[in-house]
């Protein structure tokens, strides 16, 4: 099971970078890693970016 199938259930229809670090567990010094997380989500087609922090769930 992928990060994306554990995650999406609990993720608002739009949610902040900031959500996902939340949910992830993750801390300031991660951001990084986060976007590049939430990068490929964009390129897989599973989120659309909205804002610099901000995304919405396709699937």
């Amino acid at each position: 099971m992928g990060l994306w199938e554990k995650i999406k259930d609990e993720l608002n229809p739009e949610f902040s970078l900031f959500q996902l670090m939340e949910l992830l567990g993750m801390d300031e010094d991660d951001k990084r890693e986060a976007r590049n997380i939430l990068n490929q989500f964009h390129i897989t087609g599973k989120i659309a970016r909205i804002s610099k922090n901000m995304y919405r769930k396709l699937e």
